[in-house]
Formats: structure tokens, C-alpha cells, sequence
């Protein structure tokens, strides 16, 4: 169905004149009322309010059809059209039209298939218009050797528009009503259908768009004429016909009871997830009543305490990397110091400032702090590896120390030949190459294994979800094939909701595993033993980031302080733990710490005057891998 807008049908029908002139302007208006015509069909609207079609079918099996269709308009239209269409070996005959109330000039027009019909519109459309529409089909009844058959298509499928209701009556060349069978296609779309004495009549809902709607009906044989008003065949036609509506009815049983289960399925899928966490997600009661930690919980190694508090599925982040160094730093195989002033002219390249140069770069600074200069202008310090055994064959103290340290101590080795070298240097040849990364990777992995995560965290519910998400991804997808292969939406309308429903549950689990690395602590939980190690560090970690908690109860010595800032960096608060220092730390203490290069920054006039820095140690080291080094 087309509508055309009057200013359209005005814009096609200019004539251009050849003078130049006249050419432009003609161009222009064209211009101007084909735009007014977009303009006017973008904002124009039509709705088919309602259908009815009786079928009268005479003892030669010619059949006489009464059409009328009703629509509506919220705009302005040229025109409305139908076409008749009949198929191969059948013809359309007599056809004759009008509109409601004379609401239009009706033109009918041969085509090849039939005809077709055009109501001119006045130059004020109407509200409401009813159209009504006669004539003769020949070649519609299919005459077996038992019995005759009718196969009419009530609706068709070329309709843009849903249709808001239809009705229709049928009338047989028969006396007895036993005599009839008939069935509808789609039945989903019959909301009654009654038969007394040789009519059957018939009402539906709503006919989707392109959605077409038909009916069948076997009759006693009639007699064929022979000019063409039937079809005939020499076959016994209504063993076939009743077996093929069996296997559409019992299709459509089937189907109807795959939706109900479908819906049932998919209720189960949303609940599935709460079964799993009320079983495996929920955490466990331990006990545990300790307000504060004033003490490290446990000999926990730092990079531990990172990979478990703070990282992924016991993989560390780059902070357990910093920690570490820095946990070999308070242990005596490395050592900080500030930078001598010949050391920083043979450090600093141009490349080196530049990459590094900021205005957060730029703390406050005493003519005697040596880790400043004019040139280079900010915080560094120098870093050296005071264990000879690192650069020998010899263990030695080394044997006391974990693989993951181990390569700790072998990559500073291979960055510093001379057994020293300022940490932003170090910094920036780590970011420069990709060895770092691969590095990290395998680093990562070692630590993962030292962890032993399960001992702390149960994955079974989350196991079970990943599972669950795509199992369901697979099984909707493989469904949703199926139900378009067994029941194609235009016979079987229920399918298209059975495919909607598999579609949902199928995006329901792709961003389940999408998203399964955000449910780890949804669907997992901590063990009794890992619940407590958590809420330990939890505790450790308020403690020493609340300065009036520090205050009441300081650590004892300088040492503590350092062992506090190496789980402090594993647990991402250094910087607040050195701020805290500075406020209740004396200066020549500090100066004893194995820090004193990083905790000097952080004095009491830099945090009174809220010119604090981010240390650069604190997750600086090539942060563009840190998330696929955690991970």
C-alpha cells in the first residue's frame, strides 16, 4: 500500500522549459515540492482500523468476493491503492470498487497479475475512509475426485500496516454442515470461528505487517462447468489434505508447548544466579571481634598480601611488584640513597627530563636536599644492590629467598651493570620495551603459585555460573536455529516469540562471560581462614592510614615504620602512610629509616601546605601493562 502526497504528484508533473531561465526557477520549485513532499510523508500517518471479506462460493465454483477495508489518516495523502493479484492458472474477474461517502475517485487499472486499484484522494484527506472492493475469482476451488477444496488467502502479506481487527464470512455450496471441514492459517491469529448451516465465519486480533491470514475448506465435489471457474485433478484429495492440517495442528501443540517451557526456562535462568549465590556466593560467620590491627597480622610476605587483598585470583598488581623491591630494600639486599650532585648530570638526558618533567614532579625543596637540582627538578634517588652473590655463582643468602625474588634482584642485575641506577631510569627503560611485560607475565605466575589462592577463596559458584552462562549462550543460539527451521514465523507466529525469548537468554549469558570477571566475588567467597586474613589486613589497612589511630598507638621504632611502608605500597596506601609519617615521625629518625630517600619528601611544611606528590614508585612502573599483568 502507497500514499502519495498531492504536492508530490504536483512536483512530477512540472514541465521545464527550455529557456534558461525558466529552466532554474522550474528547478528550484521542484526542489521546494519535493522537499514539501518528503516533509509531508515523514509527518503523515496511516492505520488500517479493521477488514472484513465474505466469500461466496456458487455451485460452478466461481468465487464472488465482497471486500472492505477501513482506514485512518493523521495527515495529507494523494492516494491509496490495492492490488488484485490472482496466481498462475487463475483469474480475477468483474471487478469493481467505490469509497465511503464518495471519499474518492477510484481508478482500476489491468496489470499483469491482475488489477490494480487507485483511489484519488481529495486535496483534504479524511479521517476515516472505508474501501470497498467486489469481484469474481475463477480457478480458487480445487475439485478432487473426492471431495472440493478451497484454499483463500483472507489477508494478504503486501500490507505495510498491522491490521487492528478482521472478520469473515464463507459460504459454501452445501445444505449440510457435517459435509465441511476447514482450518485457518496462522490459527494463532483465530480469536473465534463458528460454522451454522454452510457459513463459517471468522474474527481475529491483530494481523502483524507483511503478515498474511487464509483459509481452507473441504466441501462434497461440485460439478466443474469447464470454463475455467475450477481446477480438476484425478486424485483423491482429502486423505492428503486432513493429513497435512494434522502435522500443522500437532506442530502448533508442540509449539505451544515449547513456549510455555521457554518461559519457564527463562524465569529459571534469571533465578539460577540467586540459587547459586544464596549456595555458594553468601560469606561464611567467623569469628573475629578485633576492632583494629596495630600489628603486621601475620609474616605474610608483601607481595602475598597484595596478590590476595588486592589483586586478581591471587595474581598481584604492579604494586606487589614495588613491594617486593621495596621488602628487599627493608632486608637488606638493596639500598636507597639520594642522589650525589655528579651523578645527575650523567643520569638526566634531555629524553630522560622530558618523559618525566610535570608539574607533580615539582615538590618544595631545600638548597641542601642533594636528590634536586635546578636541571632536573625532580624526585629521585639512587638504587643499589649491595649483595655481591647477585652477580657471583655463589647462593649464599640468596637461598633464603623465593624464585619471584630472586628474579626481583636478576632484572635490576641486568639494568644495572654497576650495581646501581636512579630509580627514574629505571622506570623508563622498563616502560621502553616489551620485556618488561613479558616479564611480569611470568613473574606474575610464579607468585600465583607461591599463593595458593584456594586456600583463601572458594570459585565454586562462580565455576558454576561461568559454566551455567555458557551453556545457556550455546543451547539458545542452537534453539533459536531450530525453532526458525521447524516453524517458520509466517505460518507458526509463536515462533517469533520463542526466538525473542531464546534471544534474550542468549544475551543474558554472553554478558555473563562478558562480565565474569566482575562476579568473582559474587558468586565466590572467602574460607573461614581466608575471610579472617582478610578482615586482618582490612583492619592493618585502617590502622595505619588513620593518623589519630597512629597517634594512640605508634609503632615502636623506625623499623616498624619501614615494615608498615612496604605492606603500606602492597596494599596501595604509601602515600598515605608516608603523610601520616611526616606528622608524627621526627626528622632524625626518618633520617635512620631504609626509606629516608622517599620518606624525607613527605616533611610537615610539604603536608601543611597540601603540596603532596604521588610517589612515583606507587604504580608508575610501566602502568600501561598493569592490567594485563594483574589479570
Amino acid at each position: 500500500m502507497e500514499f502519495l502526497d498531492a504536492s508530490c504528484e504536483a512536483a512530477r508533473g512540472v514541465s521545464l522549459n527550455s529557456a534558461l531561465l525558466k529552466t532554474i526557477l522550474s528547478k528550484i520549485i521542484l526542489l521546494l515540492l519535493l522537499t514539501l513532499c518528503l516533509v509531508s510523508l515523514a509527518s503523515a500517518k496511516y492505520s488500517l482500523e479493521g477488514a472484513k471479506t465474505d466469500i461466496t462460493v456458487n455451485a460452478s465454483g466461481v468465487v464472488h468476493v465482497e471486500e472492505s477495508i477501513s482506514y485512518a489518516f493523521d495527515g495529507d495523502y494523494a492516494d491509496i491503492h490495492r492490488e488484485l493479484k490472482a496466481l498462475p492458472g487463475e483469474s480475477i474477474r468483474n471487478v469493481r470498487g467505490r469509497c465511503s461517502d464518495k471519499a474518492c475517485k477510484l481508478k482500476i487499472e489491468p496489470i499483469s497479475e491482475g488489477y490494480r486499484l487507485i483511489g484519488e484522494l481529495p486535496d483534504s484527506t479524511p479521517e476515516k475512509l472505508t474501501l470497498f472492493i467486489s469481484y469474481d475469482y475463477y480457478g480458487a476451488v480445487k475439485v478432487h475426485e473426492d471431495v472440493s477444496e478451497l484454499s483463500y488467502k483472507l489477508w494478504g502479506g503486501e500490507w505495510e500496516k498491522p491490521l487492528k481487527s478482521f472478520k469473515g464470512n464463507v459460504i459454501l455450496p452445501v445444505k449440510n454442515e457435517s459435509e465441511i471441514r476447514y482450518w485457518t492459517h496462522p490459527v494463532a491469529y483465530t480469536q473465534e470461528a463458528n460454522m451454522e448451516n454452510n457459513i463459517i465465519s471468522l474474527r481475529t486480533g491483530e494481523i502483524p505487517s507483511t503478515q498474511w491470514y487464509e483459509i481452507r475448506v473441504v466441501f462434497p465435489r461440485i460439478a466443474s462447468s469447464g470454463f475455467g471457474s475450477v481446477k480438476v485433478d484425478e486424485v483423491r484429495g482429502l486423505e492428503k489434505i486432513v493429513a497435512t492440517e494434522n502435522v500443522y495442528q500437532q506442530k502448533n501443540s508442540i509449539l505451544n508447548s515449547l513456549y510455555r517451557k521457554t518461559f519457564l526456562f527463562a524465569l529459571f535462568v534469571l533465578v539460577f544466579p540467586l540459587l547459586i549465590y544464596y549456595r555458594y556466593g553468601r560469606e561464611q560467620k567467623i569469628v573475629y571481634n578485633n576492632v583494629s590491627e596495630i600489628k603486621v597480622p601475620e609474616n605474610s610476605k608483601p607481595v602475598l598480601v597484595n596478590a590476595i587483598i588486592m589483586g586478581n585470583k591471587g595474581t598481584p598488581t604492579i604494586d606487589g611488584f614495588t613491594a617486593t623491591i621495596m621488602d628487599l630494600v627493608n632486608r637488606g639486599y638493596i639500598s636507597l640513597r639520594n642522589l650525589k650532585p655528579e651523578e645527575i648530570g650523567s643520569i638526566y638526558t634531555p629524553e630522560l627530563n622530558s618523559s618525566h618533567r610535570s608539574e607533580s614532579d615539582l615538590p618544595s625543596k631545600s638548597e641542601s636536599d642533594s636528590s634536586y637540582t635546578s636541571e632536573s627538578e625532580f624526585r629521585d634517588f639512587m638504587v643499589e644492590l649491595v649483595n655481591k652473590e647477585i652477580y657471583s655463582d655463589a647462593e649464599g643468602k640468596l637461598s633464603e629467598l623465593e624464585d619471584f625474588e630472586k628474579d626481583v634482584l636478576y632484572l635490576l642485575k641486568t639494568h644495572a651493570p654497576e650495581r646501581k641506577i636512579s630509580w627514574k631510569k629505571l622506570e623508563t627503560e622498563l616502560q621502553s620495551g616489551k620485556n618488561f611485560y613479558k616479564f611480569l607475565t611470568s613473574w606474575n605466575k610464579k607468585v600465583q603459585v607461591y599463593t595458593t589462592f584456594d586456600k583463601y577463596f572458594q570459585f565454586t559458584g562462580n565455576i558454576y555460573i561461568y559454566w551455567f552462562a555458557r551453556t545457556i549462550l550455546i543451547a539458545s543460539i542452537t534453539y533459536y536455529i531450530l525453532i526458525s527451521g521447524f516453524f517458520p514465523s509466517k505460518a507458526f507466529p509463536l515462533a517469533s516469540k520463542i526466538n525473542v525469548l531464546a534471544s534474550l537468554i542468549g544475551i543474558f549469558g554472553f554478558a555473563m562471560i562478558r562480565c565474569s570477571g566482575m562476579f568473582i566475588t559474587i558468586f565466590g567467597r572467602w574460607t573461614p581462614e581466608g575471610s579472617l586474613y582478610y578482615k586482618q589486613w582490612d583492619n592493618f589497612k585502617k590502622y595505619i592510614t588513620d593518623l589519630s589511630a597512629l597517634k594512640e598507638h605508634p609503632p615502636e621504632s623506625i623499623a616498624t615504620w619501614d615494615s608498615y611502608l612496604v605492606y603500606a605500597i602492597s596494599l596501595g596506601i604509601a602515600k598515605e602512610l608516608l603523610q601520616n609519617m611526616s606528622l608524627i615521625v621526627p626528622s632524625e629518625q626518618l633520617r635512620e629509616s631504609n626509606f629516608y630517600p622517599i620518606s624525607s619528601n613527605y616533611n610537615r611544611s610539604e603536608y601543611s601546605s597540601g603540596n603532596v606528590s604521588t610517589l612515583s614508585y606507587s604504580g608508575d612502573i610501566n602502568r600501561e601493562d598493569d592490567n594485563t599483568g594483574s589479570s
